[in-house]
């Protein structure tokens, strides 16, 4: 059984811990670099000179249950970028045909027969967030895409 003063030391470690991961920028010590890892991306957190933001225009092809492929034209620029590492994993996760350039993407995702799909991603060389990327779907807009 687990004595008073056990207990007082366990939450009082407990307490410090999370006091640590909320309140302290731990970005440089190593529950700092652990937990970057895991967290996803803070946009605020990070320089914008080491965000890489890319946007494409996207049409509905096709609609198999909740997927959709989507043209992909110019993921290629995307994906292949210099400073996107983690190209190829997105390309996997979004199930990208090379030679049709289209994409399957969750239906619920797009926000229209035709969409615009957006990838930010953090450079390499970023001490806050290094290599983490996100992909969403935003409205067509005509005027960025004749």
């Amino acid at each position: 059984m687990i004595k008073k003063k056990e207990l007082s030391i366990l939450v009082i470690g407990a307490v410090i811990l999370v006091a640590a991961y909320f309140y302290l920028d731990t970005s440089n010590t190593l529950f700092g670099v652990i937990s970057d890892k895991i967290t996803p991306v803070n946009w605020d957190e990070v320089k914008p000179r080491e965000i890489v933001k890319n946007s494409i225009p996207i049409e509905l092809l096709e609609t198999n249950g909740n997927s959709c492929k989507v043209t992909a034209k110019t993921f290629d620029g995307i994906i292949n970028h210099q400073y996107f590492v983690r190209g190829a994993e997105l390309a996997e996760k979004l199930h990208y045909d090379i030679d049709a350039k289209t994409l399957i993407i969750p239906c619920d995702e797009l926000k229209g027969e035709k969409s615009r799909l957006n990838v930010w991603y953090v450079v390499e060389e970023s001490p806050k967030h290094s290599l983490k990327y996100e992909y969403f779907v935003t409205p067509w807009n005509e005027q960025e895409f004749p």
